[in-house]
This record gives C-alpha cells, sequence and structure tokens, in this order.
C-alpha cells in the first residue's frame, strides 16, 4: 500500500530521515516506535506531503507520489491526525467534520455539482461521526467536548475522506486513563473495517495488543521491522529504544 526507497530528509548537514526503506501492506497495522527525535513525525510528514525529501522516494498504491502536495496524496487515499489536536473550536461537531469531507470531494463553478457534493459532504461526515461514536453529539460546538471527544473527532476528521491510509500520530497523547479503552477500540474498529494503518505511539502495552508489525525508527534510520514478538526480543531496538536489554 505505501513504499519508501531510500526516503531521506537533511537539513545543512544533519540527516533527520536517512535511507529508508519501508514496506507497508494492505490493511496491516505497523506501528511505528523510536525514542524521542529519532525521526518519527517527520517520516510521517515526508509520507504526507508537508515536507519534500531531499532523496529517495514514496509510493502509494503502487503509484509515486513523492512530489504531489498533501491534498493531491489525500485524494488517492492517504489522511493523517496530529499529536496535537486542532479543531475549530467554534463551529459544530458535524461542520468540523463535513468541511474535511468537502475538501476531500473537491470542487467546480457548476451549481449543481456544488449541490451534490455538499450533500455527499454531510452523509460521509455523518457516517464518519456514527464510526466514532459522536453521531448524537453533531449539533454541539467542538470547544465544548472533552479531550477524548476531541480525539475522536480528529480521527472523524480523519476517516470523512474514506482514506485507504490512515497516519496516527500519538492518538493517545493527553489522554487520562478513562478515556484510552474506548479511542484504541475505536482505531481497532477503523483497522477491521479494511484501512491500512500506520501509528506513532509510546505506549508499548498499547503497541503490542494492536499492531501486526513494529518499525523501529532510531537517529532517522530504520533499525528493524517485524513482528512485534521478534522486534521487542532483538537485543539491538533493546539497547537503542529500551536504553539496555531487557
Amino acid at each position: 500500500m505505501v513504499r519508501t526507497e531510500g526516503l531521506s530528509f537533511t537539513v545543512g548537514r544533519v540527516g533527520i530521515v536517512s535511507e529508508v526503506d519501508l514496506e507497508v501492506r494492505e490493511a496491516e497495522f505497523l506501528a511505528v516506535i523510536g525514542p524521542n527525535g529519532a525521526g518519527k513525525t517527520t517520516l510521517f510528514n515526508l509520507l504526507t506531503g508537508l515536507y519534500k525529501p531531499t532523496g529517495g522516494r514514496i509510493l502509494l498504491g503502487g503509484e509515486d507520489v513523492t512530489r504531489l502536495s498533501p491534498a493531491r496524496r489525500a485524494r488517492r487515499g492517504m489522511a493523517r491526525s496530529f499529536q496535537v489536536t486542532s479543531l475549530f473550536s467554534r463551529l459544530t461537531v458535524l461542520e468540523n467534520v463535513r468541511l474535511a469531507a468537502r475538501a476531500h470531494l473537491g470542487g467546480s463553478g457548476r451549481i449543481w455539482g456544488r449541490v451534490h457534493r455538499r450533500d455527499e459532504a454531510v452523509r460521509r461526515a455523518r457516517e464518519a461521526l456514527e464510526t466514532v461514536g459522536l453521531a448524537d453529539r453533531a449539533g454541539e460546538v467542538a470547544a465544548n467536548l472533552s479531550h477524548g471527544d476531541k480525539r475522536k473527532l480528529d480521527l472523524a476528521i480523519a476517516i470523512a475522506g474514506e482514506p485507504k491510509v490512515l497516519l496516527l500520530d500519538e492518538p493517545t497523547a493527553g489522554m487520562g486513563a478513562d478515556d484510552l479503552p474506548p479511542v484504541i477500540e475505536l482505531i481497532s474498529e477503523i483497522h477491521r473495517r479494511g484501512t491500512t494503518i500506520v501509528m506513532v505511539e509510546h505506549r508499548m502495552d498499547l503497541i503490542l495488543g494492536l499492531a501486526d508489525r513494529i518499525a523501529v525508527v532510531h537517529h532517522g534510520a530504520l533499525l528493524a521491522c517485524g513482528e512485534p514478538d521478534a522486534v521487542m526480543a532483538d537485543e539491538t531496538v533493546q539497547t537503542a529504544y529500551l536504553g539496555e536489554p531487557l
């Protein structure tokens, strides 16, 4: 579904991401781990087009998307969430998601086309809210949501475009113990529906219960990638990520 070949990003003489060759299989759940500053978020920014690589290329469904804008990648089936939730706080929950769906659908000057896309955007928005369990709060102002529900809204915005690949950058950041189970179940449900998921997460207990494979990033390079048990048993990974062998 996603493949990088020699993907690199250098600032000055500093390599932030270095020669990463990574494959994400269709419908799999890939977790990305690594110490703070390892280059995980930069990797996401490269995959989604926010940063332009200084080397290598990115393929989405076999198509080279290395030079495409974030919007064009989104229309080809890629979506993401960010570490810090960014919402239109004064708009309703439904309007936040409808805007995302509408942006994905694009636009033209045809008046009936605009009506059709408006109706389709509302349909997708309501469907996304139903998926994340916020359908009954569609008319509420987003600012009034709890932190956990804002995270759910962030996920609804991400899936409103019906993506094939969903990149989640620490989706449980800042959550309390009570908010975690429903959000983790929601992510699992999105995956069970066939969406390919790539997720950065620091909580190993969550990762081991979700991931088909784990990719370990260290100093911008891909240190290891494989099934969870094999990766966590690797002494090199333990030393780099955990500080010492288990």
